[in-house]
């Protein structure tokens, strides 16, 4: 779930956050029945097979993106740095950029009036507790994973729903050796940024919210006020059963991820973020045909980009979520319905 990050970046940023909510979520499915207690693996590691898109002698070759991860991994970026020295062109993983005026970002009055508001859209509603907004029998098996991994934190009661599953979420991971998989993304930043004659191509969506401090608050604002209770305690429910009941599923997928191996993946219900309870809560708000434009306009921007490369380039590099590989209504199966030839790891 979208970080509720303190600071000014509440004001520029939680337009783009909501959009891509999800794309740290892990699918949600039973946990295998004979899965060994530990799973956790270390040092340097392989990391995934890429997947090969080819149109005639012309390759697209794409890095499945996961997360959490081992959290420790050292990955052994080799296979992926070969085929960017060959590489014309660097596909960024579609996205949505918010933007405000930097004369708005950056004042240091609002980066205090925006801290404090922040606090305050974390909360409830009348500084009521968990206990009080979630129903009893809900409340209590929060209770059981918040003694389990949490018990020393005291605030984590006083969130709301939607703020306490992600802060939750990240105390699970971390006492669990887990760690959200951004570091793996930054780290092809950096390989990418070293071939300065590699084309680089931004696919994500920009829109710049016009508008002084108090614009931009009051919109956030009435966009968190706009969360349909009923749907924030379902958001908050389907993370909770994440952790309940997939969390050795997580676990063994991000080792075998580290590892190399997809098939783990295949034999489980991978879910679109759109197909979560989190994401039709984001659909409810009043930012929800925000959202579901921003995400289309993405979407279809870094399809447009890979079939320009796939015309254009004989070798081409990409970053996709592993969502987006193997799922129906994926980028993937939408490269394939176009003819373009599919090599699957």
């Amino acid at each position: 779930m979208n970080r509720w990050h303190m600071g000014i970046a509440v004001i520029g940023c939680l337009l783009s956050l909501l959009t891509h909510a999800q794309q740290d979520l892990q699918p949600i499915a039973p946990a295998p029945q004979n899965v060994d207690e530990e799973f956790i693996v270390t040092g340097r590691l392989p990391g995934p097979p890429l997947w090969k898109v080819s149109n005639g002698d012309n390759t697209l070759w794409i890095f499945a993106t996961l997360s959490p991860i081992p959290k420790g991994m050292e990955w052994d970026s080799t296979r992926a740095e070969r085929v960017l020295a060959k590489a014309q062109e660097y596909l960024e993983p579609p996205s949505a950029r918010v933007t405000v005026s930097p004369l708005v970002r950056y004042n240091p009055i609002n980066l205090v009036r925006g801290y404090r508001l922040a606090k305050r859209l974390s909360a409830n509603d009348d500084k009521q507790r968990l206990e009080e907004v979630l129903p009893a029998q809900l409340y209590q098996r929060y209770l059981v994973l918040k003694n389990q991994y949490a018990a020393k934190d005291k605030d984590l009661d006083a969130l709301r729903p939607l703020a306490a599953s992600d802060r939750l979420e990240d105390q699970v991971f971390d006492q669990e050796g887990l760690v959200r998989g951004g570091a793996i993304t930054r780290k092809i930043d950096k390989l990418v940024n070293k071939n300065s004659k590699l084309k680089k191509t931004e696919t994500r969506v920009k829109m710049k919210l016009e508008g002084g401090y108090g614009d931009l608050a009051e919109r956030v604002e009435t966009l968190v006020a706009s969360i349909p209770p009923e749907k924030e305690v379902a958001c908050f429910e389907s993370e909770l059963v994440r952790l309940e009941t997939d969390l050795a599923a997580i676990k063994s997928r991000a080792a075998t991820w580290a590892q190399g191996y997809v098939d783990e993946f295949r034999d489980i219900n991978l879910q679109q973020p759109e197909e979560t309870p989190c994401f039709e809560m984001l659909l409810a708000t009043s930012e929800g045909t925000t959202i579901t434009e921003l995400q289309a306009q993405s979407d279809q921007r870094w399809l447009t980009a890979a079939e320009a490369a796939l015309a254009n380039n004989s070798s081409t590099f990409a970053v996709l979520n592993i969502t987006e590989l193997l799922t129906p209504s994926g980028l993937l199966e939408k490269l394939r319905a176009k003819g373009y030839g599919i090599e699957e790891p």
